[in-house]
């Protein structure tokens, strides 16, 4: 089940993201202390045409995705992540369809993400949804030189 965010929630998305993060790609604590902003600042907001949705299964947090307004035409995708044990189910790409689709119903023409090159599963699941690579840059991030990605899914065409 994909459902919307409860005050509940915040510790898994921060702890999950820097666990798995850290083990999966050595990013260190200044990741996790960009999360923790990231999800206070959903909750500061409280803005109705942003949201966080989570996966959950057997009654247990599996992932989330979230959608942040970045002006009247653009959302920004972020917080994307899936439980190592519940890859390669679609559950993954359902969360990102379920944010297209809030995208959508909110008016948003434009729906950006910032993702790193290394993470290819997420990365394969924005390209299959629709999503493409716009720019890169190198920078220092998370103690880590990372190419990080731009990419741009078009959702209304004002051709």
């Amino acid at each position: 089940m994909i459902r919307e965010y409860r005050a509940d929630d915040k510790d898994y998305i921060v702890i999950s993201h820097y666990k798995l993060y850290k083990k999966e790609f050595g990013y260190d604590l200044t990741f996790r202390d960009f999360i923790e902003e990231s999800v206070n600042g959903f909750i500061k907001r409280s803005d109705p045409e942003e949201i966080i949705f989570i996966l959950e299964l057997d009654e247990k947090q599996s992932g989330s995705v979230s959608i942040k307004k970045v002006n009247d035409t653009t959302a920004q995708l972020g917080l994307f992540l899936v439980e190592p044990n519940v890859r390669g189910t679609g559950y993954g790409q359902k969360l990102i369809e379920k944010a297209i689709s809030f995208s959508k119903d909110s008016g948003f023409k434009t729906i950006i993400l910032w993702t790193n090159s290394e993470l290819k599963s997420a990365r394969r699941i924005y390209e299959r949804v629709g999503f493409k690579l716009k720019n890169t840059k190198t920078q220092m991030l998370s103690n880590k030189e990372l190419i990080e990605e731009k990419w741009e899914l078009i959702l209304i065409d004002n051709k």
